[in-house]
């Protein structure tokens, strides 16, 4: 199979890949009212399914180097598929909020991997574009699907999306099960000792600028778990238009994701990620200043803004990783980015709880 033809298959992928997992946040209002959940309540649940995503990334990323991606992979689309239908059948938030975590879990065995077959497919001087279009099929999934999702859960119920969609990553399974490599296993096995030995040879190239990174992500992150409560409860908007709104920036990732990821090939991973950061700041202060349907502005660039920096972040870890070991170290980046944020969002929702969430986000 052609090198464009593989990346076009790990597109859609990755767009299955998030159908389902997409679309919690953007459901929050319509979940919320079925639950009767309080802010906190509701930051525990999207906690659950972010830090286990984040937890399991390191070491389903050292499986996949030991036992090939492709194993890897489809077994997570299919638990996708099997945790989306157990959530949309859960009646009791403690149901809820362990599917959430079983689904966590199956999501930890896509991007390690798959950024590292990219990677191992797509020389450097083209790995950023490369990477860049990959990354754009989840902007456009976390951008369509919420839209549909909420159209859908508007005229039936919140349970719908969860039922039908899980029908998207189930296929994508047996596509890269055709289409993907048989094992991108390293010919010598490492040690442990060599496996951390590399992560912190990683860390001293980049560390400071990864760093800067996920501090990025963290706030962004938890801010956007309430996203859809914020724009119906402090804005006005209705839970329809509010879970449209939810997916805004990601569709501003479709052009952010392979301009940072192109531009990064030009002008080098840690310009672009700063140029990335700082764009982010006065897009969030914008935010909670822009009058009605103008918010629409600031939420777009915050997208270009979050999916440069996305980007140029994996490229530049993938860039500075042994290749036999880069499932393994994007995991790694993956634990450390992903948990942390997971861990903000219900701090943000007691503070919602007392301030109120508009002034929580101000």
């Amino acid at each position: 199979m052609s090198k464009g033809r593989l990346l076009f298959a790990f597109a859609v992928a990755h767009f299955a890949h998030h159908v389902t997992n997409s679309i919690f946040s953007a459901l929050l209002p319509f979940i919320r009212t079925a639950f009767g959940l309080s802010y906190l309540e509701a930051g525990f649940a999207v906690s659950a399914f972010t830090v286990a995503s984040g937890l399991t990334n390191a070491p389903l990323g050292v499986a996949a180097d030991r036992l090939g991606a492709r194993r890897v992979i489809v077994s997570g689309l299919v638990l996708i598929a099997l945790s989306s239908v157990a959530i949309g059948l859960a009646d009791a938030y403690w149901q809820l909020v362990l599917f959430l975590l079983v689904m966590g879990v199956a999501s930890g065995t896509y991007h390690a991997p798959a950024s590292a077959l990219i990677a191992e497919t797509f020389g450097r001087e083209r790995r950023g574009i490369a990477m860049g279009t990959h990354t754009t099929a989840g902007h456009l999934s976390f951008f369509v699907v919420p839209l549909l999702a909420g159209a859908i859960a508007s005229a039936s119920s919140w349970r719908v999306p969860y039922l039908v969609l899980a029908i998207a990553p189930l296929l994508c399974a047996v596509l890269i099960w055709r289409v993907a490599p048989v094992s991108i296993r390293p010919t010598e096995r490492h040690s442990w000792l060599a496996t951390f030995a590399d992560i912190g040879g990683v860390a001293r190239a980049i560390g400071p600028l990864v760093s800067l990174s996920i501090v990025g992500q963290v706030l962004l992150s938890a801010a956007f778990a309430y996203l859809t409560l914020y724009l119906v409860d402090a804005r006005g908007f209705s839970p329809v238009i509010a879970a449209g709104l939810y997916g805004l920036p990601q569709a501003a990732g479709l052009v952010g994701a392979p301009l940072g990821g192109s531009l990064s090939d030009r002008f080098g991973r840690p310009r672009v990620l700063l140029a990335g950061l700082v764009l982010m700041g006065p897009a969030a202060w914008a935010l909670t200043l822009a009058p009605d349907w103008w918010i629409v502005l600031p939420l777009f660039v915050l997208g270009i803004g979050q999916s440069i920096r996305t980007t140029t972040t994996e490229v530049l870890v993938v860039d500075n990783a042994p290749p036999a070991k880069r499932s393994t170290i994007l995991g790694t980046y993956y634990l450390v980015n992903q948990p942390v944020g997971g861990v903000a969002a219900p701090v943000f929702g007691a503070l919602a709880e007392v301030s109120g969430i508009g002034a929580t986000f101000t």
